[in-house]
């Protein structure tokens, strides 16, 4: 299978990376501020997804600069 991004793809790729890990930073920051453990728990769940498609797409990335 050959996959290839476009230049275009690529940028693409690195805003959503940029928005993913400011989102997760945010996130993380409000973690502190929450009394409620069941959206406290949500939080973490969401936070934990979006590391996880960050990594993914850092993965994605690394296999086309190949």
């Amino acid at each position: 299978m050959i996959t290839m991004l476009t230049p275009k793809d690529i940028m693409y790729f690195n805003d959503l990376l940029d928005q993913t890990l400011v989102l997760n930073k945010r996130i993380a920051n409000e973690l502190e501020a929450l009394s409620n453990k069941d959206v406290q728990i949500c939080f973490e769940d969401v936070n934990q997804t979006l590391h996880d498609n960050y990594m993914t797409m850092c993965d994605i990335l690394k296999k086309e600069a190949k």
